[in-house]
Formats: C-alpha cells, structure tokens, sequence
C-alpha cells in the first residue's frame, strides 16, 4: 500500500515504511537512519514477530540507581543475561529486571539504571519510542520528556508532527540485532545500536550512534544534529565487532 510522501532526514531507517525504496536514502537514513522514525521502515526478512516478545512492557526496578555501594562503569562485551524482549508497535525492546525502565506509562517508559547497561537499554527504548511508527502517543511524550531540550529535538518533534502517522505493515520495521559501546562515562553514554533492514539477498545493518546523558535521575537522548537521524547512522554488511543482542 502506498504511504504519504515523508521527510526521510527526520526518521530512522529501522521504523519508517519504505525502507526499501528508501535504500537509495540509505546514505541518508541508513547511514543513520534507523532511529527516531527510526523512521526507514527496515522491513524484516522474516515478516513474523520475534520469538518470545509479548506486547507489554512490563515494570522493573532497575539495580544501581541509587548512591549507595558500587556502581558499575565498565560498558558491556557480552549480552546482558536479565534482559526479555517486548514489543512497541512491531519493534522489540528490551526490559531488564536490574537496568529498566522502572516504570512505563502509556507511550513512555523510564526509570533506567545509571549504569552502561541501564543505558544501553535506555538507548534501545527511547529510540524505538521516538519513531513514529510506535504511534504519536508514543513519540511526542518520549522526545518532549527524554530528550534533552535543544533545537535539533524541536526539528525533530516538528518533522515527525507534519508527517503523521503513517501506518507500518507486518514485517516492515527492521529489528535490533546487536550493539557497539563506543564510550561510556557516570554523565555520558555513546552506544551504536545495530538494526537489521529488510533484504531479500545480502543482509543489511544500520549502526545507529546514539549519544545520551545521565540527567535529572535518568538517561536522556540527545536528538541527532540537525533533527535527522541520517547524521548519526552508517551501514554496514556484517556484524564484525558487534555484541549480537535482540529478541530471539
């Protein structure tokens, strides 16, 4: 079915309907665009939901949140092993019992651990949340409340509120197969989140850079620059120095 014409700099290639006429745009979107629209409908080889993820996020009390005893700084090399996967939309997500989110309330969850892998899953949520195919009463709430202010989040709430809601079909939103830790610190954690777009030959990958910032008691997203997630993204044929982490 044919969709509206839409900015394609203002969502990530991952969530966003039309991902495969939008290949050619891959250097915009899947170069880095697999995020806030994660807006490039990556759709799946296998149109069938992830094995085991249900449609609730459920809510968690993430470990490590508070100022009492360690705290773990070292960023994850293997797969966080308490984590479950549950869908937003037709996108898995992780929830784990000691990162978060703590709580989710109607399109937002929160409540992360202020740790690597409290922000890995934060990094994870927020960007499958922010995307417009996980619906408005999703994405407006998620960047108007976890996003840091600035003028990149204002385009980027701006571009997704002119194109709407365009609905996804079955098997056409890539999913999260793995991440990158860049670089993590107590203030600032850089995670590459790696999504897989739809392909019926060679697969494809989507290296989404995703800066956040531990502030006001959780981690916020930053917006990529200029509103457009094509800025952030990179492409990629195999998963070389990647941690493999998705619903299974």
């Amino acid at each position: 079915m044919s969709h509206p014409t839409q900015d394609f700099t203002g969502r990530p290639p991952w969530a966003r309907p039309g991902f495969v006429a939008a290949v050619a745009l891959l250097a915009l979107v899947l170069v880095a665009g697999l995020v806030v629209g994660l807006a490039v409908v990556l759709r799946p080889d296998d149109p069938a939901s992830p094995g085991g993820v249900g449609p609730t996020v459920t809510a968690v009390t993430p470990d490590n949140t508070g100022t009492d005893g360690p705290r773990q700084t070292t960023p994850p090399t293997a797969a966080p092993d308490d984590v479950t996967w549950e869908l937003v939309g037709q996108t898995a997500v992780p929830v784990s019992a000691s990162a978060g989110p703590r709580t989710s309330d109607g399109g937002v969850a929160s409540g992360y651990a202020h740790t690597p892998v409290g922000a890995l899953v934060a990094a994870a949520q927020l960007v499958v949340r922010s995307g417009f195919s996980a619906g408005r009463a999703s994405w407006e709430p998620t960047i108007q409340q976890q996003f840091e202010p600035s003028p990149d989040r204002d385009r980027l709430l701006a571009t997704l509120r002119e194109a709407g809601d365009p609905p996804a079909q079955p098997g056409e939103l890539s999913q999260i197969v793995g991440y990158q830790y860049q670089s993590y610190s107590p203030d600032t954690a850089v995670v590459g989140l790696v999504l897989r777009a739809p392909s019926a030959g060679t697969p494809r990958y989507h290296v989404l850079s995703l800066t956040l910032r531990w502030r006001e008691g959780d981690w916020r997203m930053v917006a990529p620059p200029g509103g457009s997630w094509t800025a952030v993204n990179r492409e990629t044929s195999d998963l070389v120095g990647v941690v493999e982490w998705g619903a299974r």
